[in-house]
């Protein structure tokens, strides 16, 4: 009988984590309770999420199915009194709880996924709301430099001239506002701090912005000789990179 507990004891701790995956998708069924949508065409789910969450539905599914016969099996297992049969039974459960297993974590990795482009595509939307253009039409590049970096941004379409427009009022603006020690552009779209902004603003006398044009856009030189400088507008800067998805060297 010691097989038995062993077996309830490892369908307890599945079943306690059942609740996790199911609450954890909530969201997708009250949009009205969760954070405001990504900015996707006509305010709709983009159709990745949606293969990605029919996907999660069906994993669901499957765990519910499993989870039901594991408790069916264990049930009969109580009453089953032939050893050689018994033996049989406890197999054939050790297998079911390893798919069990399984699915969690393939479910667990499509949930953090799901996660970070809801994460990105939020932070999208707020780009679109800070920086006043496009976020999907234009292309960002942060790039670090000896003495500083590059803040850059291009219409995607060279014959895009509204947010070419769009992109040098916004970074002749942000020139501006860094050069001040105003960094509330970035944390609007963030939603948080980003790395390297308190140095840089303690330091703000030290850094020098200049705005550029360039021909589908503009771009923001960062210049200091300051030591203590370069290393938080690289912290800056890789934090922009992986944040925007750019795939910028780090």
């Amino acid at each position: 009988m010691k097989s038995i507990m062993i077996v309830e004891l490892l369908l307890g701790t599945a079943l306690s984590f059942f609740p996790i995956g199911t609450a954890a998708q909530q969201p997708e069924h009250h949009p009205e309770q969760s954070s405001p949508r990504p900015p996707m065409s006509g305010g709709m789910m983009s159709r990745e999420m949606m293969v990605q969450h029919q996907k999660m539905m069906a994993q669901h599914q499957e765990i519910e199915n499993l989870i039901d016969q594991l408790v069916k099996n264990s049930s009969a297992l109580e009453k089953e009194k032939d050893a050689a049969l018994l033996r049989k039974r406890l197999a054939e459960e050790s297998t079911l709880l390893k798919d069990l297993q399984s699915k969690f974590r393939q479910t667990s990795e499509m949930m953090g996924m799901m996660g970070q482009r809801v994460e990105h595509s939020r932070m999208m939307q707020h780009g679109e709301q800070a920086m006043g253009f496009s976020q999907t039409q234009t292309t960002h590049h942060f790039l670090l430099r000896k003495d500083g970096g590059i803040i850059q941004v291009e219409a995607n379409d060279p014959n895009d001239t509204q947010d070419r427009d769009l992109i040098r009022t916004h970074l002749s603006h942000i020139a501006q506002a860094f050069a001040a020690g105003d960094f509330s552009d970035p944390l609007a779209v963030q939603d948080k701090v980003p790395d390297g902004v308190p140095v840089m603003q303690r330091l703000k006398g030290d850094i020098h912005y200049t705005f550029e044009q360039i021909p589908q856009g503009g771009r923001v030189l960062i210049h200091t000789a300051n030591a203590q400088a370069v290393e938080a507008i690289h912290q800056f800067l890789r934090f922009q990179i992986k944040e925007h998805q750019t795939g910028d060297p780090i």
